[in-house]
């Protein structure tokens, strides 16, 4: 991330706004019109921290929300932090005040986090002069025990290290491991300075170009692994991961700049991180290589292109940052073909409104981000860049803004008694963190304000809604896709400009329906303890029923052309009557509802199924290949992918064409519309009719 003044920079250098509705991959908002949405934009912000006074127009009719257990996302490992800039600061601070930060982050009666991120520093060279932001120059582990010399650095002499470096953020990590923190990853922003071409950590004179030497990858990928190692060894602490590269694609990283960054290209990324992988095995570390940190979406993605075999294999999770939000499904379905998980590794928004503790903008858009990150790109981990900012750079004199769900002094008089300022962002939190725990399921929904998750051990629903609007909502959500729902009583929480999580009066469900008005500019979190399995008759996912695949770039549907030249798959106008658009979703492992569930695609006219060979689509004689077994990704709208779980292509309308006849294959993960398909249900037409379906295929 970057911040410069009270400004968000673009991270192709450009200044945006922190909260960029008009970028976000969204679900279709069927239920408010343009004039509603801008009159209850324009009533938040004439309110500012107090909620508008409700409409006195007529009770709109309860917007119905569909509750959807039928996709359930791999189980979430939780929510957390980087450390990095806020625990170098705190770490150090009077014993009494430092705890209050951890209980507020870590405990339960806190927001409850589990995942950590370690930041190994670079370190600039201590001849150099103080140039960072505060916090930001977190200390290297190496030590210079005399004069500098060329290549001084030897990773095999332990002179060389300073085995008690960087002893604040170990602090946290062991704070954070007591009140129940189990997973945790370390990550690099750049080399030491002696490693760069500019002898800086914070980038290359020119930001277009890579900051560590051509020569140095080996030399750096042993500073990680011997960073890695003394730190576990000094706390205690295994980490489940190492990210040697931050932000990579980016060209902001400038020697000079106020924070650590160093520019990648894809080949260098590709080189460091096999590197840091053969370095890992040599010296007996079986951690896990996470990669590549990038700053959005689709800038992710186009790294991944670029990586070879090799890089690939030696990535065992990948993690992105969704400072920009576009092409969220990119990294989900890369990460779904290549069977690696992935995270949302960082991201904090600033918000559009000046600094303020009790305005709840900028926690509205905080909960916007969660449910749009956790429903579009389903990772299995949600981390905040740090949950602690600096209060006086977010002033009015400064930033004059609200990063960090914390805001404390990082340079104060007297540390014991500097305020910890929590804001509304914090509160926000604390509706996903407390009630959605590690082990439980993300489902899906058919509503963008809304996140649902099935809890751990899969008995009961957690529903989180947030209805920025200025007016009160009335929702109904259909629980029909639970297999049980039973009468226990709903308990409800609400954060708003004068609540924060408060329990409000419990609800019930009418059979399985369950209505319940929202106040305005709030996030809302409902436990429903009686809902339990899934109902195969209420899902929208596909079963034994015939379906359609019709594409949404085009307009027109999958079909299985048996007979005659040219592919064997292409596209036609849809007619549900017609078998050879006709395609029976049969399960491989009946009962198995999670989204990594593979499914053979059968054509009922042919009897042939969906199959892959090399880079090719194919039909093929039905059977337990993975070449014939496809993933289905969706965010509940009634919108699919279809990854091929031997190659991770995607079921794809060859060169995004619209034409009538055009040929349908696979290809990597676009996230164009011509990867994109609908499932309408197919019938089956009188056999006279069948008969007259396949002359006119025939001829």
């Amino acid at each position: 991330m970057l911040r410069t003044g009270n400004r968000l920079i673009r991270r192709d250098g450009t200044l945006r706004a922190s909260r960029d509705r008009s970028l976000r991959a969204r679900r279709p908002r069927r239920r408010t019109t343009l004039a509603a949405s801008l009159a209850a934009v324009a009533a938040l912000l004439a309110g500012g921290a107090a909620p508008p006074p409700a409409a006195t127009a007529a009770t709109p009719a309860a917007l119905p929300i569909r509750i959807d257990p039928g996709y359930q996302q791999q189980p979430f490992e939780g929510w957390g932090t980087s450390l990095a800039w806020f625990a170098h600061v705190t770490g150090g601070w009077p014993d009494a005040q430092r705890n209050r930060l951890a209980d507020a982050l870590y405990s339960a009666d806190g927001l409850g986090f589990t995942v950590a991120r370690y930041n190994i520093g670079g370190g600039d060279g201590p001849e150099t002069e103080p140039y960072m932001r505060a916090g930001a120059a977190v200390p290297g582990h190496w030590k210079r025990p005399g004069p500098e010399t060329p290549d001084w650095w030897n990773p095999e002499d332990p002179e060389h290290w300073d085995p008690y470096a960087d002893g604040n953020q170990r602090w946290w990590l062991k704070a954070a491991k007591s009140r129940g923190a189990d997973t945790f990853e370390a990550f690099s922003n750049s080399p030491p300075y002696f490693m760069t071409r500019s002898g800086l950590v914070s980038g290359a004179t020119n930001p277009a170009d890579d900051n560590l030497r051509s020569d140095q990858y080996e030399r750096f990928a042993a500073y990680l692994a011997g960073a890695l190692r003394r730190v576990q060894s000094a706390t205690g602490v295994t980490f489940d991961s190492v990210s040697p590269v931050n932000e990579p694609g980016t060209d902001y990283w400038r020697a000079g700049g106020h924070q650590e960054g160093s520019h990648w290209t894809p080949a260098s990324q590709a080189h460091m991180i096999t590197a840091l992988r053969t370095e890992l095995e040599r010296t007996g570390l079986r951690t896990p290589v996470a990669a590549m940190d990038e700053t959005n979406p689709d800038m992710f993605r186009a790294d991944w292109d670029h990586y070879g075999a090799s890089a690939r294999a030696a990535i065992g999770r990948l993690n992105t940052h969704t400072y920009g939000t576009r092409g969220r499904s990119g990294p989900r379905d890369i990460a779904k073909g290549a069977h690696t998980p992935l995270w949302m590794s960082e991201v904090d928004l600033g918000g559009t409104v000046p600094q303020s503790f009790t305005d709840m903008r900028p926690a509205l858009d905080l909960a916007d981000r969660i449910t749009d990150d956790l429903t579009q790109l389903e990772p299995r981990a949600w981390v905040l860049w740090q949950a602690v900012e600096d209060y006086e750079n977010m002033s009015p004199a400064h930033e004059n803004s609200n990063w960090g769900l914390i805001q404390t002094d990082f340079t104060p008089a007297d540390a014991a008694r500097e305020p910890l300022r929590k804001n509304k962002k914090y509160w926000a939190m604390a509706q996903y963190s407390r009630f959605i725990r590690p082990g439980a399921r993300v489902i899906t929904t058919d509503d963008t304000d809304t996140l649902a998750a099935i809890r751990p051990g899969g008995q009961g629903a957690v529903v989180v809604h947030t209805n920025a609007t200025g007016s009160p909502r009335t929702v109904t959500l259909d629980l029909s896709g639970f297999r049980t729902v039973s009468p226990s009583p709903v308990q409800r929480y609400t954060t708003d400009a004068t609540r924060n999580v408060h329990r409000e009066a419990d609800v019930s469900a009418e059979g399985r329906h369950l209505t319940v008005t929202l106040d305005p500019g709030s996030v809302t979190t409902l436990v429903i303890p009686g809902a339990a399995g899934v109902n195969p008759e209420a899902t929208a996912i596909p079963s034994a029923a015939l379906r359609l695949l019709v594409n949404d770039h085009s307009g027109l549907a999958l079909t299985a052309a048996v007979t005659g030249g040219g592919s064997p798959l292409v596209q036609h106008a849809p007619n549900s009557g017609d078998t050879a658009q006709q395609w029976v979703f049969t399960r491989s492992l009946p009962g198995d509802w999670s989204s990594t569930a593979t499914y053979g695609v059968t054509n009922v006219g042919s009897g042939m199924a969906l199959a892959v060979a090399g880079d090719t689509l194919i039909l093929a004689p039905p059977g337990p290949s993975p070449w014939q077994r496809w993933m289905l990704s969706t965010t509940g709208d009634g919108h699919i992918t279809l990854i091929n779980s031997a190659t991770g292509a995607l079921l794809d309308v060859t060169g995004a064409s619209t034409d009538d006849g055009a040929p349908i294959g696979v290809h990597r993960p676009t996230t164009g519309g011509n990867q994109s398909w609908t499932l309408p249900a197919g019938h089956r037409p009188a056999p006279a009719r069948r008969e007259a379906n396949r002359r006119e295929r025939t001829g």
